[in-house]
C-alpha cells in the first residue's frame, strides 16, 4: 500500500469575515503553508480546584472496620453544595510496625475503597490537603479522620487492596524478613486512571470511604495518599 500523501483543501477568502474565529496553526507542508487545527485538551467539567492529602501513619487492625463509624479516613462532600467531586487517585505505603515474633499468614484486606452517602455536618477531624495551585479555590470536600456528625450509610465497594500477609518469622534466620511493600489497586505504579470517566464522582452528601472490612493482624503500618479534584455542578 502507498504511503499517504500530503494534501490541503482550499476555502473561499475570508476576507470581510466577521464570525466566529476558530484557531488554527500553520505549517509549510511542500510548497504550500496549510491551517491545522489547534487542539488544546481539557476536562468538560469546570475544575475549580485540585487537591493532594496524605495521612499520619495508620495501623493495621485486630478488628475489621464496620465503615460507618470506624475506617481510615472518610472524603465526603457537604450536603447542599453545587459542587461534585472526583477521586483521581490514591496511593499507599506499607512498612511492619513493632518487630513480632509469631507468624503472620493470614491474608485479609488492608484497605477497600468504597462508596458512602450520609446526612448531617460532618465534624471530624479534618486532614488538610495541598492545593495544586494557589490560584484554585478552596476545597469544599474534606478528608477526614472520624465520621462525627454523619449518619453514614455504606455503598459498593470500589476496589480492595490486599495486605501482605505471609510472613514466615520462622524462616528469618536463612530467607531475611520483607521490611516495606508499596501497594496500590491495579498493579504495578499508583492507581491513576488516564480517562476521567473512570475517577470516582461524587456529589453532595456523598463520599469515598477508606477502611479495612477485614480483621487482621496488628503488624503493619501504612499511609495514605489521594488526590481528588473538585468541579461546579450548578
Amino acid at each position: 500500500m502507498a504511503a499517504p500523501v500530503a494534501g490541503f483543501v482550499q476555502l473561499p477568502t475570508d476576507a470581510g469575515n466577521t464570525g466566529k474565529k476558530v484557531r488554527t496553526q500553520t505549517r509549510v507542508v511542500g510548497a504550500d503553508t496549510v491551517h491545522e487545527h489547534h487542539f488544546v485538551p481539557i476536562s468538560v467539567r469546570k475544575i475549580d480546584g485540585l487537591y493532594y492529602a496524605t495521612s499520619a501513619v495508620l495501623s493495621s487492625q485486630a478488628a475489621a472496620h464496620n465503615q460507618t463509624t470506624t475506617a481510615h479516613a472518610w472524603l465526603e462532600l457537604p450536603v447542599g453544595g453545587t459542587k461534585r467531586a472526583r477521586l483521581r487517585d490514591i496511593f499507599t505505603t506499607w512498612t511492619l510496625g513493632a518487630a513480632v515474633g509469631a507468624d503472620v499468614t493470614a491474608l485479609y484486606r488492608g484497605l477497600v475503597v468504597a462508596r458512602f452517602t450520609f446526612t448531617g455536618t460532618a465534624s471530624g477531624a479534618i486532614i488538610t490537603p495541598a492545593k495544586r495551585s494557589s490560584l484554585d479555590v478552596a476545597n469544599v470536600a474534606n478528608l477526614r479522620t472520624a465520621s462525627t456528625g454523619m449518619t453514614v450509610t455504606a455503598g459498593a465497594l470500589a476496589f480492595t487492596l490486599l495486605q501482605f500477609g505471609f510472613i514466615d518469622w520462622t524462616a528469618v534466620v536463612t530467607s531475611g524478613a520483607p521490611a516495606t511493600f508499596t501497594q496500590h489497586e491495579n498493579g504495578p505504579g499508583k492507581w491513576d486512571p488516564a480517562a476521567e470517566d473512570d475517577f470516582l464522582d461524587f456529589g453532595p452528601g456523598e463520599g469515598i470511604v477508606f477502611y479495612q472490612p477485614d480483621a487482621g493482624a496488628t503488624t503493619f503500618r501504612m499511609v495514605l495518599s489521594a488526590t481528588w479534584d473538585e468541579y461546579d455542578n450548578a
